[in-house]
């Protein structure tokens, strides 16, 4: 079975599963199934074009080489650990810089409903850094063939979709993952920091790691804000 249908698969329960079992109750938002289903086709739409564009280019020079030296699913593993490390300040990054806060990643925190759907609701420009950054990690500096790449975003969509569902979580979770409960943190209204990570190490070992076991009472921006996508598509500040 292809990544892509494992990762498929993995959304589909997320979504009934938050159906069955939802975590909190979430506001209805007009429009929101139609805007998240566009955004989320445009992240498939990003990984084609990754696959035809910088995933060649930076494949040409590797400064290592661990394709030699593990499994796929090693490599992938790897790749992601250390991608947790990256992405953590990244994050951080799009958020302390008004101009990447505006330019990339405030379409993904106008969302007032924290939600499967809502782990793929980005600018596409944000969608392609943060491809090109994975690319860059996985062939030129680690060498990682392009089956590890693929257990890679099996690991890494697990994980966003999973820290971004509507789903009640057991504490222990939260000693490695992040869970659910502490990305609403992050997403809170008002709020929009703490718990950056993938997993909660770095936010723990650097000072942003906000532990609970309840949903933050609401996300997103201002009532109406999240419907002016246009706006942020176009870099305009609507925060």
């Amino acid at each position: 079975m292809s990544v892509a249908l494992l990762i498929i698969g993995i959304a589909i329960i997320c979504f009934a599963a938050e159906r069955a079992l939802p975590g909190r109750a979430l506001p209805i938002s007009q429009g929101w199934y139609f805007r998240a289903s566009i955004l989320n086709l445009c992240q498939s739409g990003v990984v084609m074009l990754a696959g035809v564009s910088w995933n060649i280019w930076l494949r040409e020079l590797s400064i290592l080489d661990i394709s030699q030296r593990l499994s796929a699913p090693a490599q992938g593993f790897l790749a992601w650990f250390i991608g947790t490390f990256v992405f953590y300040w990244w994050h951080r990054a799009r958020h302390d810089s008004k101009f990447l806060w505006r330019s990339l990643h405030q379409i993904h925190h106008s969302a007032s409903r924290i939600e499967m759907l809502t782990a793929f609701y980005k600018h596409p420009i944000e969608m392609a850094s943060n491809s090109i950054i994975i690319s860059f990690m996985l062939f030129t500096v680690l060498g990682a063939s392009l089956e590890a790449a693929a257990w890679f975003n099996l690991f890494a969509a697990s994980g966003e979709l999973f820290y971004h569902s509507n789903l009640k979580t057991p504490h222990w979770v939260g000693y490695v993952m992040q869970r659910p409960e502490h990305h609403s943190i992050h997403h809170q209204f008002n709020v929009h920091k703490f718990n950056f990570g993938d997993i909660t190490w770095w936010d723990r070992l650097f000072g942003t790691f906000q532990d609970t076991d309840k949903f933050a009472p609401r996300c997103g921006f201002k009532e109406g804000s999240e419907q002016s996508v246009g706006k942020m598509l176009l870099f305009k500040d609507v925060y």
